[in-house]
């Protein structure tokens, strides 16, 4: 399941102009069970913060930590849709997780996938806000989907949900609820092609294979 992801300077433009963001995203690679940037809409206008990558906290000693039943995603099965503590963020606090890349891995061997056309991803989340509301914490996950078999050799278990350009307003809207208009999205789907290419470590991303590509649908 993704739990790395990337973001370089050409796609986090991008980013910044579609969504009329008023501060520029930060660049770099963020993991799982550390701090990423999420944007999310207040009602007024779309938002960059901070987030822990982990769904669940819980306060130890005065400190926001991460629940022994945390989770870096939130899986949507299939005719089952999400588990339940992930329904009410998914009717009230969507959010994105911007991107240029991602790494997906299995057998501990990891590939890092990118747009072909260096566009963004536009990563499917939840969030939810902790502690006080003059001194919020935030927590955020990706959403996961059902597998998709042009990506069988890279990981076969799911795959991340990816929001269409035409679905953004929507989707970051908290005051749409009906997220059966969101149906469409939780189809396994390729919106966009990508080139995939094996690394030698979670640490320098260096590639170490040949480059694939895998085309959209």
């Amino acid at each position: 399941m993704c739990g790395l992801i990337e973001l370089t300077k050409k796609p986090a433009q991008k980013v910044e102009k579609t969504l009329d963001l008023q501060v520029p995203l930060e660049l770099g690679t963020f993991r799982c069970y550390k701090p990423v940037q999420i944007v999310m809409n207040d009602g007024q206008a779309n938002n960059v913060i901070k987030a822990m990558w982990q769904f669940l906290l819980e306060n130890k000693s005065g400190e926001w930590k991460a629940s022994k039943y945390t989770s870096f995603n939130s899986r949507w099965y299939e005719g089952k849709g999400f588990k339940k503590s992930f329904t009410k963020a998914y009717r009230e606090t969507r959010c994105l997780i911007p991107a240029s890349g991602f790494v997906e891995g299995m057998n501990k061997v990891y590939h890092l996938l990118k747009p072909v056309d260096e566009s963004p991803i536009y990563f499917g989340g939840l969030f939810k806000q902790w502690g006080e509301p003059e001194n919020p914490v935030y927590s955020a996950s990706m959403i996961t989907i059902p597998p998709h078999n042009k990506l069988a050799d890279i990981h076969k278990k799911a795959m991340p949900l990816m929001i269409p350009e035409s679905d953004l307003s929507m989707w970051l809207d908290p005051d749409f609820t009906n997220t059966d208009a969101f149906s469409h999205l939780m189809r396994t789907q390729l919106r966009q092609g990508f080139d995939a290419v094996n690394i030698k470590n979670l640490k320098t991303l260096e590639a170490v294979g040949e480059h694939l590509q895998i085309m959209p649908d």
